[in-house]
């Protein structure tokens, strides 16, 4: 648990990061990594289907082989869905048929630019400034399953006092009186506590699942 705090709020300037991470169990099958490397921040995000120790084990192998191919990645300027490629090329042979995984692997430049690849996982938000919330949805398919897949890269563009927001499907099936919130219950809370992952996570009811939230404002 060490690589996953319960509450890290991190600078890297011009950025601001906040995440919670909460495990289900002892263990937890989410992640989540960032890396500076010179005018940019590259950050991932992602779930291993499961609970409990399977996914963990899946987790630790995927966080060290994220941290490899970013820094990698980083020093020669690849682009994400690359190394979202990569990833996928290193789960293959290793997850069992009923396992996959779901990330999102990113960079943010200092002038604001967003360019990330998004791998079946949760859709990112961004909250504007004017107050809109936009989706990114995938960008391909999920990560151990398809012989042959791909992925690309959507580019955007965060202005000063714009926030990305990466989460977890812990967050979105949490419940309240049985019902689950789903990503129109997040913008909703979003709207009313501003994009604090902190004040998200005080917002939500009943949560099964591991749960982990990123939010990077420019």
């Amino acid at each position: 648990m060490s690589a996953l705090p319960a509450l890290r709020g991190l600078s890297a300037e011009p950025f601001s990061i906040e995440a919670v991470s909460r495990p289900a169990r002892t263990f937890t099958g989410d992640f989540y990594f960032t890396h500076r490397a010179d005018d940019r921040l590259w950050l991932a995000h992602g779930d291993v289907a499961g609970k409990g120790l399977p996914a963990a084990i899946v987790m630790a192998m995927i966080q060290e082989e994220l941290e490899q191919r970013v820094i990698a990645c980083a020093e020669s300027a690849c682009d994400p869905s690359r190394t979202m490629q990569r990833l996928h090329e290193f789960l293959l042979p290793l997850m069992p048929r009923n396992r996959f995984a779901t990330a999102v692997i990113a960079h943010l430049h200092h002038d604001g630019t967003l360019t990330i690849a998004n791998g079946g996982h949760c859709p990112p938000l961004i909250v504007r400034r004017d107050g809109t919330i936009e989706e990114i949805a995938s960008t391909g398919p999920l990560l151990g399953i398809l012989p042959r897949a791909a992925w690309h890269s959507y580019t955007t563009r965060l202005e000063q006092g714009e926030t990305l927001i990466l989460y977890s499907d812990g967050v979105t099936e949490s419940t309240r009186n049985d019902v689950e919130l789903g990503v129109c219950g997040l913008r909703k809370i979003v709207r009313r506590v501003g994009p604090s992952a902190n004040a998200i996570q005080r917002e939500l009811g009943v949560i099964e699942d591991d749960l982990t939230l990123v939010t990077i404002t420019r």
